[in-house]
């Protein structure tokens, strides 16, 4: 189903920098109302200054997406600046990698609570205003490590597969409703989610990893790609359908094999 953006308004978490804020630029392509938000409150209302700026119709607010008062927020907020509501990327996420023998509760605890169940608030505070309007996008950032895992990223894995599958069943459930659904999986993009989730996980960022994803994507491209994808009425948001498309035929094919283990030669510091 095709989703007509223009002119709407678009509630984006995350959006103080990187996939978020190239996630708001290419709403505001497109005409949009956006209201920004983020943990940082510094970063985002220089975002919002800087925006502003440029003659956007924006607006912020900072919120915790594991806190649904927060999410609701949001909501209201956009409701009531904007008098509607057309999109939600929950695009809030962290990031770190360390493996298993490292990895504590603590560990599970925040990550799921982030990038798992703030997507699952988001759904919640926007689904009854979409149902009662009768139209509405609810899309979710996970990533290409929600669709095959890697050694030494086992938490992010874990949460972007449950995102993966959150969306696909509410894309499902959504079918036939004049709602629609969609998950964004990128590869490789130019953000600094390994150096800022830091501060939040405490784990030390992994340079090859932080320097790998530098050499990836700019995330403006990523974010016109996703919103693209979405008037297009596509579920499925790939920033890099040819890398994507080989690891989950790789994966698949494993299965039909025999159930062997698919292993990709994936090495940090050399792509």
């Amino acid at each position: 189903m095709t989703v007509d953006l223009t002119g709407g308004t678009a509630v984006i978490t995350g959006s103080a920098g990187g996939i978020g804020l190239g996630l708001a630029r290419a709403c505001l392509t497109r005409d949009m109302q956006v209201v920004l938000s983020d943990l940082d409150e510094e970063r985002l209302a220089a975002t919002v200054m800087t925006l502003t700026a440029e003659g956007a119709a924006v607006v912020g607010r900072a919120a915790d997406v594991r806190n649904p008062a927060d999410v609701s927020a949001l909501r209201d907020l956009a409701m009531h600046e904007f008098g509607q509501i057309d999109l939600v990327c929950n695009n809030a996420g962290i990031g770190f990698t360390q493996g298993f023998t490292e990895t504590e509760p603590k560990d599970w605890d925040l990550v799921l609570d982030i990038n798992v169940k703030g997507v699952a608030n988001g759904i919640h505070a926007f689904l009854p205003t979409f149902l009662e309007q009768g139209h509405g996008h609810i899309s979710a950032t996970a990533s290409l490590s929600g669709i095959v895992a890697d050694p030494g990223l086992g938490v992010y894995n874990a949460s972007k597969f449950a995102v993966v599958g959150m969306m696909e069943a509410l894309a499902l459930e959504f079918l036939n409703t004049g709602l629609s659904a969609s998950v964004l999986c990128p590869g490789p993009v130019a953000t600094d989610l390994i150096v800022t989730s830091e501060k939040q996980t405490g784990v030390s960022a992994n340079q090859d990893v932080h320097e790998y994803l530098n050499r990836g994507m700019h995330p403006e491209e990523v974010g016109e790609i996703a919103i693209a994808g979405i008037s297009e009425g596509l579920y499925w948001l790939l920033s890099h359908p040819e890398l994507s498309h080989r690891l989950a035929a790789g994966r698949t094919q494993a299965m039909i094999d025999g159930g062997t283990l698919f292993v990709d030669e994936l090495d940090w510091t050399d792509q």
